[in-house]
């Protein structure tokens, strides 16, 4: 998106405070929500005696500590140090924007509980796509941040359908 985009964006949810709240809110509601699924759905399938419990948390683990690393060394800015500009979301940390790791931990989660429960994996895959495309309209992100998290994420999650 360009600087006009996520400009004009801002005076949307600026005209429109009611959806200004919901944008904002569905997008921290949906993280929180796929964030505490991801722990409970450990917690069954260990007690379950599921052996996929450890095969998840190693992947979505290890994926996690991969994708901080790399944003750290590239190091991208934020849509609002490129254009300077106030993202709708209250942000202010500079760099470590590529990929989003908000879009990468929600895509993996996701993938990961597809590989157990489909109908439950779908929705929350639905949920961090939702959660990619506030993060660009509220201007915390890039359009290839949100897309690098949420496919790096799909993939590094697959990998658990193969060990």
């Amino acid at each position: 998106m360009t600087k006009e985009g996520y400009i004009k964006a801002k005076e949307f949810f600026n005209a429109h405070k009611t959806l200004k709240t919901i944008a904002v809110a569905w997008q921290k509601g949906a993280e929180i929500l796929i964030y505490l699924t991801y722990p409970i759905f450990l917690a069954v399938l260990f007690f379950q005696n599921n052996s996929f419990w450890y095969k998840s948390m190693l992947v979505c683990g290890v994926g996690f500590v991969a994708v901080s690393i790399f944003r750290h060394i590239y190091n991208a800015p934020r849509p609002y140090q490129v254009y300077d500009i106030t993202p709708i979301i209250n942000k202010n940390s500079p760099g470590k924007s590529m990929p989003s790791r908000h879009c990468f931990s929600a895509a993996v989660i996701a993938t990961s509980i597809m590989a157990v429960n489909l109908p439950l994996g779908i929705a929350l895959g639905v949920l961090a796509v939702s959660i990619a495309v506030l993060r660009v309209a509220l201007g915390v992100h890039f359009i290839k941040d949100v897309t690098v998290g949420i496919l790096l994420g799909a993939t590094i999650g697959a990998v658990q359908f193969f060990i």
